[in-house]
């Protein structure tokens, strides 16, 4: 089976609160202001709280979906049970959606991820960050290969030489901010966020979101030069990707 490999490029405007291994990117839009949200003093809850009425939160990546129907002014969601992986949690208040990201992983306090905290609180408005499946923040373009930085040198030998894979670009827009996060997918994971997508695009809050796909033909070449240059993705002067989009919400180009 093939291993996702997990790389987020967080463009976003937050705060970040840690956890023992959860971290919450808290949304710090002043029209986002009025919901109140953090993690409990146990690290292993969502805390909100709102003088509106919250409707309902969602929980979800490509891979887990969670909806929980709250209709309270507050409430806490534990997060004990939720897989390994980075989040998009969507708050629903009347009309408006608060959008904010959280991160989970097993061996959060381990020594060797102790350089994350100094890392994360570097972060500010307009910066991206990239990490690669340890949660270890790739800062700048890597002297190895991105494939040994990505699976922390355990590369396995994958039995799909098909196997496909996928640069992907989604954008969150809504009255309390936008967030945009891209990453590589594997073909079953695109298919799950294009279906997703359109659901999305035909309800109110979800209507000005966007969803760009791009089919990579060569991974390692590909992600070297996209963490060295972000805007990598947009250039056509290359063979290592199909520049025309696999997918993308304007055009619609493949059909599902």
């Amino acid at each position: 089976m093939i291993k996702n490999i997990s790389t987020l490029l967080v463009l976003l405007l937050t705060s970040i609160s840690f956890g023992q291994n959860i971290i919450l990117l808290q949304n710090t839009n002043p029209k986002a202001k009025e919901l109140k949200h953090s993690l409990n003093s146990t690290k292993d809850s969502l805390m909100l709280g709102c003088d509106s009425k919250i409707l309902k939160v969602e929980i979800f990546n490509e891979n887990y979906e969670q909806l929980i129907i709250v209709e309270a002014n507050n409430t806490k969601i534990s997060l004990k049970d939720i897989p390994n992986g980075n989040f998009i949690i969507e708050t629903r208040i009347d009309e408006k959606i608060i959008v904010m990201d959280l991160i989970k992983h097993d061996d959060y306090n381990d020594t060797s991820n102790s350089g994350l905290y100094h890392n994360m609180e570097q972060i500010i408005e307009g910066k991206g960050m990239m990490l690669d499946e340890e949660l270890k923040v790739i800062k700048s373009s890597p002297n190895k290969s991105i494939e040994f930085i990505l699976t922390g040198g355990k590369a396995k030998n994958h039995s799909a030489k098909n196997q496909k894979y996928f640069w992907t670009e989604t954008q969150i827009i809504n009255e309390s901010g936008s967030s945009k996060t891209m990453r590589l997918a594997d073909q079953k994971s695109v298919d799950k966020m294009i279906h997703r997508h359109k659901l999305e695009i035909n309800s109110d809050s979800g209507k000005l979101n966007k969803l760009t796909v791009w089919e990579v033909y060569n991974k390692g070449e590909f992600m070297e030069n996209q963490v060295s240059n972000p805007e990598f993705v947009y250039s056509s002067s290359t063979d290592l990707y199909n520049h025309i989009p696999y997918y993308s919400t304007t055009n619609n180009i493949q059909n599902l």
